[in-house]
């Protein structure tokens, strides 16, 4: 399905979320002076460069995979960074053995647990996004599968990661009882996922294709509550739970000037990410 994505609606959207969490107790002066600019960017919102229009079009999670392969890896994704800064140390803190890379695309954090020492056997639905991982020389296996039904045999790794994707699954628990599954005792699961409140306003899995045109799929607002149910009944334990915020490494990664002074008033200090660690039972 095409969109015609109008900038003025993120810009605006943006400013109108700030000005709501500084109400009813926020600065009076300050309020004032952002709904004279909104009014001012609503006035003039069919102007450049609120006025930019461009064509988006709404892919599902295996056409928008395959077509997001061409340039996951080369174009700037602010989230992936912010990502990775916070799961490097963790992923640091797990001694190096066998380990299963769930929804590993291009194999991005699989060649991270091949650095670090892992056998890594890296799983993924898309055969696009794991033809380029194939095609890296990552020294590990990829096998296409899916969440609900893993290739891999029960009890026969030590570490399970699973970044950026559970937010596409309609259903956490079938993936976490997988998780479980394959984990040996002891065995650690570690996920990283865009935030659930970042979802319910609005983000989705936007990307440009190699030709400049843009596409998105969307993502399912899974609540923390919902995390810790499925979780728990598929026998895990959490270890720890980490929120990283909307700061400014996120915002820098924007490419337009006026989403970024819009992103500063109304998403600064809003969850971004929503990282677990698990652990399965001696």
């Amino acid at each position: 399905m095409e969109h015609k994505a109008k900038l003025a609606r993120v810009v605006i959207g943006f400013r109108g979320l700030g000005l709501l969490r500084r109400w009813p107790l926020g600065d009076d002066a300050e309020a004032e002076e952002e709904l004279r600019t909104m009014a001012d960017m609503l006035a003039h919102r069919d102007e450049l460069p609120l006025g930019e229009v461009f064509d988006l079009e709404s892919l599902d999670i295996a056409d928008g995979y395959a077509a997001w392969s061409e340039t996951y890896d080369t174009l700037p994704n602010p989230l992936i960074d912010e990502e990775e800064r916070a799961l490097r140390p963790l992923l640091a803190e797990i001694p190096p053995r066998d380990a299963l890379d769930v929804g590993c695309g291009t194999g991005r954090v699989t060649q991270i647990l091949s650095e670090l020492g892992h056998r890594v056997v890296g799983i993924d639905p898309s055969d696009a996004m794991l033809d380029r991982a194939r095609a890296k020389g990552i020294p590990a296996t990829f096998r296409s599968g899916s969440f609900e039904a893993l290739p891999a045999a029960d009890a026969s790794v030590d570490l399970v990661t699973c970044m950026l994707a559970l937010t596409h699954v309609m259903d956490l628990g079938p993936a976490f009882r997988e998780f479980a599954r394959v984990l040996r005792p002891g065995g650690t699961v570690v996920t990283t996922d865009i935030h659930p409140i970042a979802t319910a306003l609005g983000g989705v899995a936007l990307f440009r294709r190699a030709d400049g045109s843009r596409a998105a799929t969307a993502n399912h607002t899974h609540w923390v509550n919902t995390y810790v149910r499925a979780i728990t009944d598929a026998g895990l334990t959490i270890e720890r739970c980490a929120e990283p915020l909307v700061d400014e490494g996120f915002k820098v990664g924007m490419r337009s000037e006026e989403v970024r002074k819009a992103a500063d008033v109304g998403l600064t200090g809003l969850p971004l990410l929503l990282i677990w660690v698990l652990r399965r039972s001696e």
